[in-house]
């Protein structure tokens, strides 16, 4: 759990300066207003950063706890470090990985979105722009079918949690809501925060969508 704690807590302090410190470049606006995909990455950058902090600093959350367990608890002998975590962390460490893969992939997603309004306050053509936005979706993508190809490979006994992150996502969702809603571990906490980060998905993606439309006053009508 230590070596993904570090790695976590990195982030995390990466996060603040470029996701709230810092504040976006911001191409000059004409007479038209600001650009509507322009406008829309903004409100995306605000949403990933928020979203990206926090799965970092659950999965730090999710480790310290593990670690304490692990030294303050005594368990009983298993194969391997493999079958301890699946027998007895099995949540614990899901949710470890989980947090923290969504976490880097939503820092990969800010650099990118950062990276392209950049390029244009800068003046680079959409030639520019675009080699800025491969770059990052470059890092994006390689990042991905590593931790797909972890995930597959499993404990290498045919033990996994699945064939891509999306298993590792789903299988910690599972998992974390069977134990909120079992009579015999019953949380809700845990189950106000799966709603809760459910509502907040659902709004924020509706808030992306959503026209600009509704914000602009009606023209008032001459007497």
């Amino acid at each position: 759990f230590n070596n993904m704690k570090t790695p976590a807590s990195i982030l995390a302090g990466a996060m603040i300066p470029l996701g709230f410190l810092a504040p976006l470049p911001k191409p000059e606006i004409d007479e038209k207003g600001e650009s509507p995909h322009h406008r829309l990455l903004r409100k995306g950058h605000l949403f990933i950063a928020v979203m990206s902090l926090c799965s970092e600093l659950t999965s730090v959350m999710w480790a310290t706890v593990a670690v304490n367990q692990l030294t303050e608890v005594a368990h009983a002998p298993a194969e391997s470090v493999w079958h301890l975590l699946q027998r007895d962390f099995n949540l614990e460490w899901v949710a470890v990985n989980a947090h923290f893969v969504l976490g880097m992939l939503g820092f990969m997603s800010m650099i990118g979105i950062r990276g392209y309004l950049a390029s244009v306050v800068a003046g680079f053509s959409q030639t520019g722009s675009a080699s800025v936005c491969a770059a990052a979706a470059s890092g994006l993508l390689l990042m991905v079918s590593i931790i797909n190809r972890g995930v597959a490979s499993g404990g290498g006994d045919g033990l996994r949690y699945g064939a891509s992150i999306l298993s590792l996502i789903t299988t910690y969702v599972r998992l974390l809501v069977k134990r909120a809603i079992s009579r015999d571990t019953f949380g809700p906490l845990e189950l106000a925060s799966v709603l809760l980060g459910g509502a907040s998905a659902v709004l924020g993606v509706k808030a992306l969508i959503e026209s600009d439309a509704s914000r602009v006053k009606p023209a008032s009508k001459d007497a």
